[in-house]
C-alpha cells in the first residue's frame, strides 16, 4: 500500500505546485465557451498547458489495476484521482481548443 500512497503523494505535490504557479485550482475553474481557459490569452495559455500536462502525468502515474482496488484506502485515492482526471482532461482539452482557434484565426 505504501507504493500507492507515495504515488498519490506525488500527485498531490504536483497539484500544489500547479496551484502555486497558477494561483487557482484547475479542477475547480469554470469551464465551457466562456470558461477561464477558453478565454485565456495566448501567452498565459502557453504557460498553463505544460502545468496541466505535468499534473496529468503525475495523476496517471498512480496506475492501479482492478485487483489492487480491493483496499479501501487505495480505492478512495483512485476515486479522487479519477474525479480530478476528468476535470483536468476537460481543462486541457479546452486549452488545446483555445490554442488551435487562435492559430486558425491568425492564418
Amino acid at each position: 500500500m505504501s507504493a500507492f500512497i507515495r504515488r498519490y503523494s506525488r500527485y498531490l505535490n504536483e497539484k500544489s505546485r500547479a496551484y502555486r504557479l497558477m494561483a487557482s485550482d484547475i479542477t475547480k475553474i469554470k469551464r465551457g465557451i466562456d470558461g477561464v481557459i477558453r478565454t485565456m490569452n495566448t501567452e498565459k495559455l502557453l504557460n498553463t498547458l505544460p502545468v496541466l500536462q505535468t499534473q496529468l502525468d503525475a495523476l496517471l502515474n498512480f496506475n492501479a489495476n482492478p485487483d489492487e482496488l480491493t483496499n479501501g484506502i487505495i480505492r478512495a485515492a483512485f476515486m479522487l484521482l479519477f474525479r480530478d482526471a476528468l476535470r483536468l482532461f476537460a481543462a486541457y482539452n479546452e486549452g488545446i481548443l483555445n490554442l488551435l482557434g487562435r492559430i486558425k484565426n491568425k492564418q
